[in-house]
This record gives structure tokens, C-alpha cells and sequence, in this order.
């Protein structure tokens, strides 16, 4: 599972690297060098690469469509952490980029590497068809503002210090964090058949996963170690986040997440061996402690 993960992570790395050098000079390439490099952990990629073996799709293609969403993912951190969010200091064992650039420069980042996204995804070395490419460019956009990533960080400033319901505290996980695991399940389905039965599956495994993966999340600030995440840790409760735990408590978060793991798997058993990967980093997810 680990040399899987560390291939996708430096496969990753080296072409965005490399696009970046590319790209024409300007003040913001050493912002959004920052806000990528050296990178997280890169689970959705994995995810997408994961389910790609199960369509059988060239990994190359994933790598590249990963490279896009890692853009989108550094993105959403690098406003995730500023000021006027989640004031964060720390990302990813370092100085956010607000800290290190100033807050201007970290919103025209975070900007770039967004549209740089879409670039990505509509470059020629991404050899598609067209059509395809327009499908993972607009459920990509979709999945990223006002009805996805951004709706669901609104919700989730917006909900602090309130009661929430589960109902809502879920819409607003899978909005911010299970709209892009959701995307990351559904492109192998896209580019494999674009099968609206078979993407429409895949999509709803996304979401499960992306909840779990928000959990997780969530309870590694809950329990965590600072050091360890890379992050602050017991923000959460601090800053009154409305989270499953701050709703059902910490056992019964840990028997929701275990569940959630259970039915996950199960969709995924009737793909036999092909899914083998798809469920350890499943295992993977749930297990982490940063």
C-alpha cells in the first residue's frame, strides 16, 4: 500500500513540477510552489489511480488528472488556512502560505492553482477525447465552487458554535471534503465507458469515501498529535466546528466511521481482486494518524 502511495505522490510531484517550470515567470510561481510542494499525502490521487485499475485505465492519464486535482486540493488549504477562515498557521509541518507570503499573495495562489487546474486538464498531453475532457472539466468546476468545496467551507465557518443536525453536518462534509473523492471515483468511469449507471455508482462510493476520510480527519484533531498531523490539532473543538463528534461524541464517531468502512467495502467486493487496492487504502484511511 505504501509503495503504491509514495509512487502516485512522486509520479504527482514530477509533473507538476515540471509544468510549473514551464509556465511563464510571475511573482505568485514561488506562492504556489510552496502551497503544492513537497505535498500531502495525496489520497484522492490514489483513489483515482485505485479505482483506474478497476476500469482499466491508463495510469499515465491518472497521474495527470491527479496533478489536476492536487492543484484544487492545494488550493482550497491555502484559503482553508487564512485569516478570515480557519486562521491556521501551520499546514502540512510548516508555515501556511498566508504566514510565509503575506495574505494577498495567498489568495492569488490559491487563485492560480485553481485555474491552473482546468489548464491542466485541457492540455494536449492529456490525450482524450474532447468531449471526455469537457465532461471532467465541468463536473471538476462544478465540484469545486459555490455547490462543492467552497459551499461546503461557507457551511462549515457558518455552522460554528451552532447545534447542527446530522443531516446537515454530513451535506457540509461531503461538500467540502467528499466532492472531490467523489470526482476522483467517477473520471476511471467517465473515461472508461462514460456508463452513467456505472459513474453515478462510483460517484456514491466518492462520497462515502470522502465522509470517511473527513472523520478521520476529525479525529486525528480530536486525538492527534500536532507533530504527527503536520497541523494543529483540537482546533475543532476550540473553534466550536460543528463535526460528528462535537454531535455524537468521540465512541460513537469511531463505531460511525467503522461502519461507514464496512459499507464502503462491500460495494467494492463485487469488483473481486481488481478492487485489492481500492480497499487498503480504504483501511488506509481509517487507520492514519495524519
Amino acid at each position: 500500500m505504501l509503495n503504491d502511495l509514495n509512487k502516485v505522490v512522486k509520479d504527482i510531484n514530477l509533473f507538476l513540477k515540471k509544468y510549473l517550470k514551464k509556465q511563464k515567470y510571475s511573482g505568485l510561481l514561488s506562492a504556489m510552489n510552496y502551497g503544492l510542494f513537497p505535498g500531502g499525502k495525496k489520497i484522492r490521487s490514489k483513489i483515482l489511480v485505485d479505482v483506474g485499475k478497476i476500469f482499466n485505465v491508463k495510469y499515465s492519464k491518472l497521474i495527470i488528472i491527479g496533478a489536476a486535482v492536487e492543484c484544487i486540493h492545494a488550493y482550497s488549504l491555502i484559503h482553508d488556512d487564512l485569516p478570515c477562515m480557519d486562521n491556521d498557521f501551520v499546514r502540512r509541518g510548516k508555515p501556511s502560505t498566508h504566514v510565509k507570503f503575506g495574505e494577498a499573495t495567498a489568495v492569488l495562489a490559491g487563485n492560480s492553482l485553481l485555474t491552473l487546474a482546468f489548464e491542466i486538464l485541457s492540455n494536449k498531453k492529456l490525450n482524450l477525447k474532447e468531449k471526455t475532457k469537457n465532461i471532467l472539466i465541468s463536473k471538476l468546476s462544478s465540484y469545486s465552487g459555490h455547490t462543492g468545496i467552497a459551499g461546503g467551507q461557507f457551511l462549515d465557518l457558518d455552522f460554528e458554535n451552532q447545534k447542527v443536525p446530522l443531516k446537515k453536518i454530513v451535506d457540509m462534509q461531503l461538500k467540502k471534503t467528499g466532492k472531490l473523492f467523489a470526482y476522483c471515483c467517477s473520471v476511471p468511469a467517465i473515461i472508461n465507458n462514460n456508463d452513467i449507471k456505472k459513474i453515478n455508482t462510483f460517484e456514491k462510493i466518492g462520497y462515502d469515501i470522502g465522509l470517511l476520510f473527513q472523520i478521520a480527519d476529525d479525529l486525528i484533531d480530536h486525538r492527534g498529535d500536532a507533530k504527527k498531523a503536520g497541523k494543529k490539532t483540537k482546533k475543532d473543538k476550540k473553534f466550536g466546528k460543528a463535526t460528528l463528534i462535537s454531535l455524537l461524541g468521540y465512541k460513537k464517531t469511531v463505531i460511525y466511521s467503522k461502519k461507514l468502512r464496512i459499507k464502503i467495502q462491500k460495494k467494492i467486493s463485487k469488483y473481486g481482486w481488481r478492487s485489492k487496492n481500492l480497499n487498503e487504502t480504504i483501511n488506509y484511511i481509517l487507520n492514519r494518524n495524519k
